[in-house]
């Protein structure tokens, strides 16, 4: 009992995100190898956002805790492999995309709901900046630990 619904919970959406972002991979034409380390970020991504989520972490800090995991995850593979971080970040981030909660959002616009579409609407601009903040953040970090280490030698 407990197996099938970590298998439910857990390995099968890492698995879905990894087949996911190698896709997305092959649509960019990433090479095979780095394609791989990509998606094995999307799989960390959705990983760190299933493992906060079960904890009953808030959805906003899921996002925001998963976007940050990605991009600390490309700012080091990035250097290790010498390509773009973004390389990594784009490809790794896709399993965090909110297209659900932007199609309902867009249905209830078209439905007329303005109530339920203000909902979703900030709800879905809240997980957006979410992600945006967590890249950001990771981002900010690593060019201030550089311009740090850069005047310190």
């Amino acid at each position: 009992m407990y197996i099938e619904n970590v298998l439910q919970q857990l390995i099968l959406p890492c698995l879905y995100s990894l087949i996911a972002s190698i896709a997305f991979g092959v649509q960019f034409n990433i090479k095979l190898r780095h394609m791989i380390m990509a998606g094995i970020g999307g799989t960390l991504t959705q990983f760190i956002f299933l493992a906060f989520e079960l904890s009953g972490t808030a959805e906003m800090l899921c996002y925001f805790f998963s976007a940050a995991a990605v991009s600390m995850y490309s700012e080091i593979m990035a250097r290790r492999l010498h390509v773009p971080v973004n390389m990594y970040l784009v490809v790794g981030i896709i399993p965090l995309v909110p297209g659900g909660y932007i199609y309902n959002t867009m249905i209830t616009l078209i439905g007329g709901d303005v109530e339920s579409f203000s909902h979703q609407f900030a709800e879905t601009v809240g997980i957006a900046g979410s992600i945006a903040m967590g890249v950001f953040a990771v981002s900010a970090l690593v060019r201030l630990t550089r311009i740090i280490m850069k005047k310190a030698i």
